[in-house]
């Protein structure tokens, strides 16, 4: 099937309808996989062993696996995946759309590779392989940010009153959002944002300075850049270009943050403490690395943060690390940098990294964003 029409050029919007088909077919959400159902039920063994002096390597279980997933080397819908994907790479045309297109059909096999590899010896390294290792400059800023002690959070405040403050600002910028009160998982607060949801785990602390931080980084950082991606004219906008937008999607949200003035540093020392996580983990077990942030953050943040970069591993008692929790940090630096000569508004047509912008500001056609964060731009 060619997607070229009469005059032999891309017929963009129906490459992008393909596109966005096939994404749909393969792409899952890797932390469905990868979150443990049984996080609480090991973080609690694992924390009264550790009292006792014994090491102890948790044994996580997870969800049933979408077999096209679980099988996905053997699957006949990969191969036919593959294919499709293949052909629409040889009607792409070399001006920055079609570049833009190639981009996220390349990282479509790439997130195949990885999601097939969830639970599998071969997931340490497909991970960083999609994702990214540490890096020297993003490690020796995070080491740091973690020689400053942390500073208090603020005044503590309840789950009805977190919600109603963040339902409050959705409801005052017209967004579909609605606040879920979930289990434990890997992070304390996320944002689905095709689901329209925000999430709050049931055993977070929470304090004002804490829900401003979501609110910035959740909605303005991450869902307002959804909403302007859904407004253009290509739909893959919204979807994401490729796999380094979500290093930008996190940078910039922290940017955010401290452009609001939100106490930022004490949760850059969390994500600098995840970068350190990912460093260590992939060269030890998860008890080991427990211990070495162990001397950094509380034992119940320790826990979470070493969770975060062990999940979807075969083996907790292996090395081995599940590397997405470096990019936080190296996506503020990116991020920085790419503001000391270009405007944040550049970043909110839709979800592409700051790799990508100069590609996205030469598209024709891109609506001007509608959501943009309160912040001095």
């Amino acid at each position: 099937m060619s997607f070229l029409d009469g005059n032999k050029f891309p017929d963009y919007m129906l490459l992008d309808q393909k596109v966005c088909q096939l994404a749909s077919a393969t792409e899952t959400n890797i932390l469905n996989h990868i979150n443990p159902l049984n996080a609480e039920e090991e973080k609690k063994r694992f924390l009264q062993k550790h009292a006792l002096g014994d090491e102890y390597n948790p044994r996580f279980a997870y969800a049933p696996r979408n077999p096209l997933y679980s099988y996905f080397s053997i699957s006949p819908s990969f191969e036919t995946h593959k294919k499709e994907l293949n052909e629409l790479l040889e009607d792409l045309g070399r001006d920055s759309l079609g570049l833009i297109f190639e981009k996220k059909i390349l990282d479509l096999f790439e997130r195949m590779e990885l999601i097939k590899s969830i639970g599998t010896p071969n997931f340490s390294n497909n991970s960083g392989e999609y994702y990214g290792k540490v890096d020297r400059k993003t490690l020796k800023f995070a080491k740091e940010l973690l020689s400053k002690k942390p500073k208090k959070e603020g005044n503590k405040v309840t789950f009805k009153k977190a919600k109603s403050m963040i339902d409050s600002f959705i409801k005052k910028k017209k967004l579909p959002y609605k606040v879920v009160q979930r289990e434990s998982g890997g992070s304390k607060f996320s944002v689905n944002i095709r689901t329209k949801e925000i999430f709050i785990n049931k055993d977070v602390q929470l304090t004002d300075s804490m829900v401003k931080r979501l609110i910035a980084h959740e909605i303005e950082g991450h869902a307002y850049r959804y909403e302007n991606g859904l407004l253009q004219p290509y739909s893959i906008f919204a979807r994401g270009l490729s796999k380094e937008g979500l290093e930008t999607d996190e940078g910039l949200a922290i940017t955010v943050e401290q452009k609001e003035k939100l106490n930022v540093d004490a949760q850059l020392r969390e994500y600098a403490g995840r970068v350190l996580a990912v460093d260590i983990a992939s060269r030890k077990n998860f008890y080991e690395t427990f211990n070495a942030l162990s001397d950094y953050f509380p034992k119940e943040d320790a826990f979470t943060i070493t969770l975060r970069v062990k999940r979807g591993l075969h083996k907790q008692s292996e090395p081995g690390a599940f590397t997405k929790d470096a990019l936080y940090l190296k996506g503020f630096l990116a991020v920085s940098k790419f503001l000391e000569e270009h405007s944040m508004i550049e970043l909110y047509y839709g979800r592409y990294s700051v790799y990508d912008a100069p590609l996205v500001m030469d598209v024709d056609g891109l609506i001007k964003p509608k959501h943009l964060p309160e912040c001095d731009f």
